[in-house]
């Protein structure tokens, strides 16, 4: 993963870099001193050159599931990788927000109340933004970002039944397709999905979780990626997305690291082809 992240750098040099989730793997039960190793060894891995900037929202292998998470595993990874569970994020006049997914359970725990309520903050914010790019009066003077409709981050997919309408070259095998989502598992539910939809209004959302690719468009036309696994481990063909981005407009490419069967099949063969050399 280290050799193909770094060369994905090398050659795109984004400006900056999202890592939608399971940073850790183990993150979730591994006491500080683990912790602490895991959090170097994924900053070791995942350098960015100087110039992009790096941001990453919790999965539930960093933290647990929302019944799994204490205050103090929130509060470490929060701390280690500087992220909230919301925030918003301005980039070359480009709005982003990313969310815990685990804090949107709505069952009115200390984090899911906190999180709400940045959610509603960052809606206000934006609304006044909107507001003053028509009209300017007194509660303008303290906008300094222009408005741009928000793209939305987060480990979770949004709410939908399954994977059966999914179509990409990464998507779930036909097998495994039309199994249900488990809401709050599997997808965020319906009432989380529809309060970010509501007060975000975002105009993509990218998510991950599952460990295949998905592109939808909800309902409310809203389009969605999932994006499958970066790990060799989880799947043959990982994928990055690239979003190239303005304040109106987006293009999103998928890019496939080579499928690990091809991989193993060059060693081989330049095994064999060494091996002949040598012996002739």
């Amino acid at each position: 993963m280290r050799q193909a992240f770094q060369t994905s750098m090398l050659i795109h040099k984004p400006d900056v870099v999202f890592v939608l989730g399971d940073l850790l793997d183990e993150g979730k039960w591994c006491g500080d001193e683990e912790f602490n190793y895991h959090v170097t060894r994924f900053k070791s891995m995942f350098a960015v050159p100087e110039g992009t900037e790096l941001h990453v929202v919790s999965g539930n292998h960093d933290e647990g599931f929302h019944e799994m998470i204490t205050e103090h595993k929130h509060q470490r990874f929060e701390r280690a990788f500087d992220s909230p569970s919301v925030r918003m994020v301005d980039i070359q006049g480009n709005t982003f927000v990313l969310v815990n997914s685990m804090a949107m359970e709505g069952d009115h725990c200390t984090m899911c109340v906190q999180a709400e309520r940045k959610v509603k903050e960052i809606s206000y914010e934006l609304a006044l933004r909107q507001k003053c790019e028509k009209h300017k009066d007194e509660a303008c003077k303290s906008v300094r970002k222009p408005y741009s409709k928000p793209i939305l981050l987060q480990h979770f997919p949004m709410y939908r039944k399954s994977d059966s309408d999914c179509n990409t070259e990464d998507s779930a095998p036909a097998d495994e397709k039309d199994i249900p989502f488990r809401p709050r598992y599997d997808s965020l539910d319906q009432r989380s999905s529809k309060l970010l939809f509501s007060f975000l209004e975002p105009r993509l959302v990218i998510s991950a979780h599952t460990h295949h690719g998905c592109y939808i468009v909800h309902s409310n036309n809203i389009p969605e990626w999932s994006v499958s696994s970066f790990s060799w481990r989880n799947r043959n063909n990982p994928t990055l997305l690239m979003l190239r981005v303005n304040s109106v407009n987006h293009t999103a490419f998928q890019c496939f690291l080579p499928k690990e069967s091809t991989v193993i099949n060059i060693y081989i063969l330049a095994g064999v082809l060494a091996r002949n050399m040598f012996q002739s």
